[in-house]
């Protein structure tokens, strides 16, 4: 555990902080479900039981999570590969349980097998086995196959097992997705109208003024209700008794520069330089004795945050609060809310997440299951060295809104939708009017200003990177405007507030000098993605004839 981190000093303490502290405190709540045995899936006739789908199933996948935070992305992209008709993190797990063991039954199909020496050189290219200086190192390695996957209750030989699945996947997506070909042509022509600089002028008109025309009486509104009511729904709310554990930081006591006296004022330039040496001297050294008192202090808490949730495992969910007060920790227990109207201290950015978010965030993920465990969150890293554990006192469920609580919404959703057909058919109208006023030799600014549309903004050789200006441009200016001819109109670019009249001027394609490259990497991630589509085809369609039954569902 965390605790016998303590035995290692200097930079190694240093390290193996930064590289296990993040991993212990993952989502880990799913592994601690009892194996008692229990039937869990039943996959092309065969019974797997929750020892099992521990094992190959909940922690690989937290475990793959874990590597992902180290900047070693290729196993959490092998779980949601396998992961097929997943809809997040909460069926995660489930699913990529059940795409690995139809990997597993296809390995022997075809007959992929990866060996061990290819397994090893896999592995020794992971960060997270990194030493100081970027390279395999070994003693790291072993740290966190002894330290970090004991958590887990995973061993040195799954995550061998892991890499060897990982490894057969990308074999077998090449096969499966060999017989689809890439046209090149049609890649080459892309890439050209990709390369364009296009110059034209738009015309913007808002929604507003068609909503303020819609008054629908109570009848519209009740009609309008009663073909969309399901899409009304409250928010879940839960409530939740929790600790936020902030370090006790000792103060940064100032060093004040005492006042030039007589004597010092005399010194020779010599003497002075010294004592100004020796007071900054004196100044990087407390800096240094107060960040190194901190980072004990940061140490010992993370320790006892990690120790926390031990005994909370060993006592099986009990004693939150009495555990927490032994810490001298004060434990908050809040009212039902939902995610959108969070207490202040649990509305709070996550510390160093690549995902970003909030903790409310990770709290409403937790999924309450038979073991007590599961309705503690793990530690949640916050602020710039907090923690936040968390348990679920309950929970309030979705349901439809009734007309009376939804009717506010229902209207404003109506009056929307209204004018937003309103919006499009008058800049379809206005469009048919420019074309003819263009015909006849106007400018399109003239045309604009003619049939009544607020004076046009133009635009020059926009490329493909070009970013629109958010206020007066559409998010898809280079887009809508790429195969439009010049001195034509495109379709009304309609978004959720305002709707823009485009008109192209000239599109020219400006050839690249390294444009064969730039095809042949073109080629080679269509190829890609082309095996990618039919590999989910075909992991899907092999788990539908699977027939998988979620046995702890009965």
């Amino acid at each position: 555990m965390i605790e016998n981190l303590r035995k290692y000093s200097g930079l190694m303490i240093v390290i193996f902080v930064i590289l296990f502290i993040s991993f212990f405190f993952l989502d880990s709540r799913s592994t601690r479900n009892l194996s008692s045995g229990r039937a869990m899936f039943k996959i092309a006739g065969r019974t797997y039981n929750d020892k099992e789908y521990n094992n190959l199933g909940t922690a690989p996948f937290q475990l793959a999570y874990g590597l992902a935070g180290r900047g070693d992305f290729g196993l959490i992209q092998f779980a949601m590969g396998i992961s097929a008709e997943a809809t997040g993190k909460d069926d995660g797990p489930e699913k990529f349980f059940i795409g690995r063991m139809i990997l597993r039954e296809a390995k022997q199909e075809f007959g992929v097998f990866p060996g061990e020496e290819e397994i090893s050189a896999y592995l020794q290219t992971l960060r997270a086995f990194a030493g100081p200086d970027g390279k395999f190192s070994a003693e790291t390695y072993r740290n966190f196959i002894e330290k970090g996957m004991g958590r887990l209750g995973l061993t040195e030989r799954d995550l061998r097992e892991l890499a060897s699945d990982f490894l057969a996947y990308k074999k077998i997506n090449s096969i499966v997705g060999s017989g689809l070909s890439v046209d090149r042509d049609a890649i080459a022509r892309n890439l050209a109208l990709q390369n364009q600089q296009i110059t034209g002028e738009l015309a913007k008109l808002e929604l507003s003024p068609y909503e303020d025309k819609i008054q629908p009486t109570e009848e519209d509104i009740k009609k309008y209700w009663d073909g969309v009511s399901d899409s009304f729904t409250t928010e879940p709310r839960r409530k939740f008794t929790y600790i936020v554990v902030t370090p006790d930081m000792p103060a940064d006591v100032k060093i004040d520069d005492a006042h030039e006296s007589i004597a010092d004022a005399a010194a020779s330039d010599e003497v002075k330089k010294a004592a100004a040496k020796k007071k900054e001297e004196e100044k990087a050294k407390h800096a240094a004795e107060l960040a190194s008192q901190r980072r004990t202090k940061q140490l010992e808490t993370d320790s006892l945050v990690a120790d926390f949730l031990d005994k909370l495992v060993d006592q099986t969910g009990s004693g939150f609060e009495d555990l927490a007060k032994a810490n001298k920790w004060d434990v908050k227990t809040s009212e039902f809310f939902p995610k959108s109207a969070a207490p202040k201290d649990l509305d709070i950015d996550l510390r160093a997440s690549s995902r970003g978010g909030k903790a409310v965030d990770q709290l409403f993920l937790i999924h309450e299951t038979s073991d007590p465990i599961s309705k503690i969150s793990e530690a949640i890293a916050i602020g710039e060295n907090q923690w936040i554990v968390a348990r679920l006192d309950g929970e309030e469920k979705s349901r439809a809104k009734t007309y009376e609580e939804a009717r506010a919404d229902a209207r404003a959703q109506y009056i929307s939708e209204k004018a937003a057909e309103a919006m499009k058919a008058a800049a379809n109208d206005d469009i048919s009017r420019i074309k003819i006023l263009l015909a006849a030799g106007k400018s399109f600014a003239e045309a604009a200003k003619e049939v009544g549309i607020p004076p046009a903004k133009s635009f020059t050789a926009i490329t493909s990177t070009y970013r629109p200006e958010g206020a007066t441009e559409p998010q898809n200016l280079f887009e809508a405007s790429r195969n439009i001819d010049p001195g034509s109109l495109a379709e009304v670019i309609t978004e959720s507030d305002r709707a823009f009249i485009l008109y192209v001027a000239k599109r020219e394609v400006v050839k690249a000098a390294d444009a064969a490259a730039k095809i042949d990497s073109e080629v080679a991630t269509r190829t890609t993605e082309n095996e990618t589509v039919a590999f989910t085809s075909w992991i899907t369609s092999r788990t539908d004839a699977a027939k998988v039954e979620e046995l702890y569902k009965r």
